[in-house]
């Protein structure tokens, strides 16, 4: 499973800097055309919404995988050793809960409710867009079972 997770940082990785550079160029494209040009780009606007959008979907589960998220830890770390793996496992599985229900379920609703929609600008199916929420989902729930498995045999041998 580890050897997934890696392979799969390695694409995420790739591909956000990708996004990343796009959104560059993209922007640097906006500001050419509006300042210089005096004619805005049409698109450049909603390109770089939706970059930043799938940028946030898949850096959610990257940094997750990380152990990279924000989180605040001045509580827990007055728990004993096992309390604190309770705490972990309980985390673990509202991360679980969260992407399944939330992210995996209500994305593919969403998405399948833009069957038909073009943006305005690209003219691109909005379900491209909004598929970036159930890719999340799934991503966390890829990054998220390892972690309250192990978790899991942590409490068991405490």
């Amino acid at each position: 499973m580890t050897k997934l997770i890696n392979i799969l940082n390695k694409i995420i990785e790739v591909v956000m800097v990708v996004l990343i550079a796009a959104m560059v160029c993209g922007n640097f494209w906006q500001i050419f055309t509006r300042f210089i040009l005096n004619n805005a780009a049409s698109w450049t606007e909603e390109f770089l919404r939706y970059a930043l959008i799938w940028l946030t979907m898949l850096g959610v589960p990257y940094a997750y995988s990380k152990n990279k998220h924000i989180a605040i830890e001045f509580v827990a770390d007055t728990y004993s050793p096992k309390a604190k793996i309770v705490n972990q496992i309980i985390i673990e599985a509202l991360v679980l809960f969260v992407a399944c229900f939330v992210m995996i379920g209500g994305g593919i609703m969403v998405t399948l409710n833009a069957l038909g929609q073009t943006s305005p600008a690209l003219g691109m199916p909005m379900q491209f867009y909004y598929l970036g929420v159930p890719v999340c989902g799934i991503l966390l729930v890829i990054y998220t079972i390892p972690r309250l498995i192990e978790q899991i045999k942590a409490i068991r041998n405490s």
